[in-house]
């Protein structure tokens, strides 16, 4: 069923949130507008998880390189990258690989925690992800190693690597934050454990404003202490 969710909530995210995969916007045919930023309301593009917030400030995204979607946010529209940079200071960002989308979804959740202890998180995404989607040359649990390869990362380092502590442990958290949390669309964005960013309700007016929206709402909410009472408005109290 929570698979079921996802594909669906991908579809949805892939026609809704960015142009048409056959139609290039270029920067002259977005059209300029002064209209002033939506103001960033509980309930509208964010919304309270019944979890406890967590101690440390942090913002978590959920993904996978099985996920087109998650291509498109993150290596076409440099997603992630534009939320990092929009994040206050002491706010650490997070990108957990879920482990059971797609195939080969276990070893590449595991590729991903070999990337992060290894220090070549962007390196590996970019390859990763092109190799997946764009060549599609993954087809076995040795095609990731290649990927590596290429990176610099020999076979032999790459297996110590896989099965040492390090790992161990982050995929220990990945699968704990995912256990917790319950991302049930990718890709998706959770602040302090506590908020979800809710995509459909940023600027979808071309892929630029959104990404720029789904960053400047990522990073108010960062802002804000997650310990605080959450009174979250329903559609009957708005009425």
């Amino acid at each position: 069923m929570k698979k079921t969710l996802i594909a669906i909530s991908i579809a949805l995210f892939s026609v809704n949130c960015f142009a048409d995969e056959g139609k290039t916007t270029t920067k002259s045919e977005v059209s300029i507008t002064t209209t002033a930023p939506e103001p960033i309301e509980l309930g509208k593009q964010y919304a309270a998880l019944p979890t406890n917030p967590s101690p440390d400030k942090e913002v978590i995204e959920f993904f996978s390189f099985n996920c087109p979607s998650c291509f498109r946010f993150e290596i076409q529209n440099q997603g992630s990258h534009t939320i990092g940079k929009a994040l206050p200071e002491g706010v650490k960002f997070k990108r957990y690989h879920l482990e059971d989308f797609g195939p080969l979804a276990k070893e590449l959740a595991q590729a991903w925690a070999v990337a992060n202890v290894l220090g070549i998180e962007d390196k590996a995404s970019d390859a990763l992800y092109n190799a997946v989607q764009k060549d599609k040359t993954i087809k076995t649990a040795d095609d990731i190693k290649v990927v590596f390869e290429k990176l610099g990362i020999s076979g032999e380092v790459y297996d110590k690597t896989k099965d040492g502590f390090l790992v161990k442990a982050f995929m220990a958290q990945q699968a704990s934050a995912i256990k917790e949390m319950k991302p049930e669309s990718i890709p998706t964005v959770i602040v302090n454990r506590k908020f979800f960013i809710i995509a459909n309700q940023l600027n979808i007016t071309s892929d630029e404003a959104f990404i720029n929206d789904y960053a400047r709402v990522t990073a108010f909410v960062a802002g804000l202490d997650p310990n605080a009472k959450v009174e979250q408005k329903t559609n009957s109290d708005k009425k």
